[in-house]
């Protein structure tokens, strides 16, 4: 049940579209691991202390303390889905995503819910949104076929995803996760053909390492 349900955030800190030129920006400086928290410290809007807090929380060692960081800053967005700022409701839902990994059982549902009820509300907006269509990938690909997941619509999401990507970091992203979509495949001439384009984009990116250490010492993808 709990693997179920968790289809909609397993991309953690990874999986959602911006608009805004700023946080495009900043992104691709992230990805790149080569960014500045700073930049955005100073904007006090909701949406960036969101992106901060996400950030920052990376950092807690303790899982009990990066919980209650992490639970906190969520607390700080009330009726958050009455929203129709697309950036808003994207940096709500990565705050949810990632709690969910330091989460028992029935918060797992509840902010798996919540999650996947932004995403609908985004896809209605957009439905060419790149991180909903990677997401909606992702999802498939993990999801048991007795559940709804499918292999074959995986992979046209993904594609779709890449399609759509139009910042250097959304590219990356897809990259790494059609790479984990061949590690799945057990396809290891197209693994290795996406890992080497992901990091022809950000040799230092740090989601392809956790990627490779998964693969190399669980033998699981993302």
């Amino acid at each position: 049940m709990r693997y179920i349900i968790v289809i909609y955030i397993l991309v953690a800190s990874v999986i959602y579209s911006y608009t805004s030129k700023d946080i495009n920006n900043f992104y691709n400086r992230y990805y790149s691991s080569s960014y500045n928290i700073g930049e955005i410290e100073k904007n006090n809007s909701q949406t960036y202390k969101n992106i901060v807090n996400l950030i920052k929380s990376k950092s807690i060692k303790d899982e009990k303390d990066k919980y209650n960081y992490l639970k906190e800053a969520i607390d700080q967005n009330k009726d958050y889905i009455k929203s129709n700022d697309i950036d808003y409701l994207i940096s709500v839902s990565e705050l949810m995503n990632y709690i969910i990994y330091y989460s028992k059982v029935p918060e797992i549902i509840k902010f798996g819910s919540k999650s996947k009820e932004i995403y609908n509300k985004i896809l209605e907006k957009d439905e060419s949104n790149f991180f909903a269509l990677l997401g909606t990938a992702i999802g498939y690909m993990h999801t048991p076929a007795i559940a709804g997941g499918s292999i074959k619509k995986s992979f046209e999401y993904f594609n779709k995803a890449l399609g759509n990507s139009k910042e250097q970091y959304q590219k990356y992203l897809s990259y790494v996760w059609l790479s984990q979509y061949y590690f799945k495949m057990k396809d290891d001439e197209n693994y290795k053909k996406y890992i080497e384009m992901s990091k022809n984009i950000y040799p230092n990116g740090e989601l392809l390492k956790e990627a490779l250490e998964r693969n190399n010492n669980k033998n699981k993808s993302l």
